[in-house]
């Protein structure tokens, strides 16, 4: 099984992914949007996941668990 990422390895991926993807200025105004607007949790994933079912959901995370352990 896959170790689970400290938080401080999962925060600096996500900020390598966000810079990747966004490029650096991007990715520091979203984290900058994001750490000072209120922020709903549930309401945010409802938005963005509630389009996963719960099957769904495991396959996802089975895969990432399978493609971390190789």
């Amino acid at each position: 099984m896959a170790k689970l990422l400290t938080e401080e390895e999962l925060r600096h991926q996500a900020v390598q992914v966000l810079a990747e993807k966004l490029g650096p200025v991007e990715a520091l105004r979203f984290l900058a949007l994001v750490s000072r607007e209120p922020f709903d949790y549930q309401k945010w994933r409802k938005k963005y996941f509630s389009h996963y079912g719960a099957d769904e959901l495991l396959q996802e995370v089975r895969k990432d668990h399978s493609r971390k352990s190789s």
